[in-house]
């Protein structure tokens, strides 16, 4: 019985759509208004048929159709700037609803680190239900590119419910599965979509802790959220050139975490990327150098620290576990590393890190080593 119910539910959805030219083509996407009336109701499609949506885009309706409250657009201007992005609702603070967004909401126009002070902006936020209420830039950190605006809003937490950023399942991002990015239109109001999958591919951002997926999505899904079918937040939508990376979730939560308790954040001083990552080049270089071929993070870059101060580590070491945990990605090291972090900042904690299994790039050796944050 249920099962039919379902059946004639999506027969209802999708005999609503209305199909529409999409002049970039290639990316399955629509966007509906959620202020009023039902929840079929579709406002435009932009999908080249109506059969790939039904296919790829209605299994994420119900679980993205829930967080669609959560998810704002974000106008700011300064110096003649204008700026849309997208933002996720993470957290109440007192009587204030904090926002997490892209830092490339306030960066200065042709700069890479530079941002403009929170009394040099203008923030408009737009929500779910067409309102528009004036934002606050609390924090902005342009190492991880994100950004924390928030409103003033009484009673938000029934209206605006906030996310939760939970770490995803080990080896999640291992395999290709299928995801949407999250929007809201500024102009319209309407929530927006963009199916696609996560891909295995190194972002061609500096960062090798970036996820990549192939949501085809305009400027203002700018620091919206990814998420799956499961609900699951997977990241903060980035956007560079053809390609669409995003932060992952694991980072994004202890940025959160770490800023509330300290009001600043940390730099992981230690950089690699996975070895699953490497090109074809190099692993074939590394499987030369080894019998075995090894597995976890190749160090790429030690910034501002002396390799004494962390315990011997040198550019093209591999470190494949920390703390008795099987490294297998750039963003698990890097959040192991930001829980530590966390952990010291109290100066009453001293906290002690054991790398086990280096493989000397020059050697071949294993060693394990204790470093004081």
């Amino acid at each position: 019985m249920r099962k039919a119910q379902r059946r004639r539910g999506k027969s209802q959805i999708s005999g609503m759509l209305q199909r529409k030219g999409n002049p970039q083509g290639g990316s399955h996407g629509a966007c509906w208004s959620d202020s009023d009336g039902p929840r079929s109701k579709f406002i435009k499609y932009d999908a080249e048929s109506v059969e790939d949506f039904n296919k790829d885009g209605l299994k994420f309706f119900e679980s993205v159709f829930k967080v669609r409250r959560s998810v704002v657009s974000l106008a700011c201007t300064a110096d003649g700037m204008h700026m849309v992005c997208s933002g996720t609702v993470v957290d109440h603070v007192y009587e204030k609803t904090w926002i997490l967004t892209s830092a490339s909401l306030v960066r200065k126009p042709g700069t890479l680190f530079e941002a403009y002070e929170p009394w040099d902006v203008k923030i408009q936020v737009a929500l779910h239900n067409k309102q528009i209420v004036e934002g606050s830039l609390e924090m902005c950190n342009l190492h991880y590119n994100i950004a924390i605006v928030t409103i003033e809003s009484p009673g938000s937490r029934i209206n605006l419910p906030a996310v939760e950023l939970s770490d995803l399942p080990e080896c999640y991002s291992l395999q290709p599965r299928p995801v949407v990015a999250l929007g809201r239109d500024m102009y319209s109001k309407d929530f927006q979509m963009r199916c696609g999958e996560l891909v295995r591919r190194n972002s061609e951002l500096d960062c090798t802790e970036l996820l990549t997926c192939t949501c085809d999505v305009s400027e203002n899904f700018i620091g919206g959220p990814v998420m799956d079918s499961e609900r699951r937040f997977l990241g903060i939508t980035f956007r560079y050139r053809e390609t669409t990376p995003f932060l992952p979730v694991e980072i994004a939560a202890r940025c959160l975490k770490y800023y509330k308790k300290s009001k600043t954040l940390p730099r992981v001083r230690i950089r690699g990327q996975a070895l699953h990552m490497l090109s074809m080049n190099s692993l074939e270089h590394l499987c030369c150098k080894y019998a075995k071929p090894p597995h976890g993070i190749l160090v790429q870059e030690i910034c501002e620290i002396s390799a004494e101060k962390c315990g011997g580590v040198v550019i093209g070491d591999i470190i494949s576990e920390l703390d008795g945990i099987t490294l297998y990605s750039a963003a698990q090291f890097t959040a192991i590393l930001l829980d530590k972090m966390e952990v010291a900042s109290n100066p009453q904690n001293t906290q002690t890190l054991q790398f086990a299994s280096i493989i000397d790039g020059y050697g071949g050796s294993s060693y394990g080593f204790h470093e004081q944050l």
